[in-house]
């Protein structure tokens, strides 16, 4: 399935941010959450100790994000699947460890000689140039990360140049935005849902638990069984590393699921 843009950002704070990026001869971008990174590897919270993130979480299941044109996301997506064996925006361009707050030149150092070509071309076809890259903290959830990527059709020497001692202004720029990003959008980008660890069925229940429905009732509204619905919250308990319900519904709203 490939990513969508989020619906939930008006095109007028689009159109802002993008036109601001102009200065720095950056043009495109897209926006999304992730599980914070640790010595440990990803992680949600206390949910690493029922799952193996690196098994559970990948990002070729993004579902949708905030992002300057459709475009951008078709380019995302076949970049993902076939030339990223890890994605290497989890990590410094350089390889060394993750700086918050400071946007990086992503180089194509890492891509190998056999598949250069066919990366050069996917960047042609998409007009891109320039990567960069910039991981933002979310404020009051140090269990999750803010990704912005951002793209130019300039040459990165340009880019590079426009940025020269600037560097601190496109950091806050970058940092307000991705502040109004997570206000207006952070339950559907956030990693649980974003990236299918819990699927819409399980949402949907868990905000049904939440309103106070028990399994049966759930299940007659949502057309499945009651052993169906009793599978999926006993998963998002799983997942959650919940005692009970009441536990479960409140750690659904901890982690931006409801």
């Amino acid at each position: 399935m490939a990513s969508e843009l989020s619906t939930l950002v008006s095109q007028r704070i689009i159109d802002d941010f993008t036109s601001q990026l102009n200065h720095w001869g950056l043009d495109r971008f897209y926006y999304t959450l992730l599980p914070s990174l640790t010595p440990k590897g990803l992680r949600l919270n206390d949910c690493d100790q029922a799952l193996d993130w690196k098994r559970v979480f990948s990002l070729k299941r993004m579902r949708s994000a905030v992002a300057s044109d459709s475009d951008i996301l078709k380019y995302r997506d076949e970049f993902i699947r076939r030339y990223a064996v890890r994605d290497f925006s989890l990590v410094r361009a350089d390889g060394s460890s993750l700086k918050l707050g400071v946007p990086v030149l992503w180089s194509d150092e890492w891509v190998s000689s056999r598949r250069i070509a066919g990366f050069k071309q996917l960047k042609q076809r998409h007009n891109i140039q320039t990567r960069m890259v910039f991981f933002t903290a979310v404020d009051s959830r140090p269990d999750i990360i803010g990704l912005c990527m951002l793209f130019s059709s300039l040459p990165e020497e340009d880019v590079l140049a426009r940025i020269n001692n600037q560097t601190q202004g496109l950091s806050e720029l970058l940092t307000e935005y991705s502040a109004i990003f997570n206000a207006l959008t952070f339950r559907s980008i956030n990693p649980l849902i974003n990236f299918g660890v819990l699927s819409p069925t399980c949402a949907k229940i868990l905000a049904l638990v939440a309103d106070g429905y028990s399994s049966e009732e759930i299940g007659r509204q949502l057309h499945i069984t009651e052993r169906g619905v009793n599978y999926h919250l006993d998963r998002a308990r799983q997942i959650m590393v919940a005692r009970n319900r009441t536990n479960l519904v409140s750690k659904a709203y901890q982690h931006g699921v409801l």
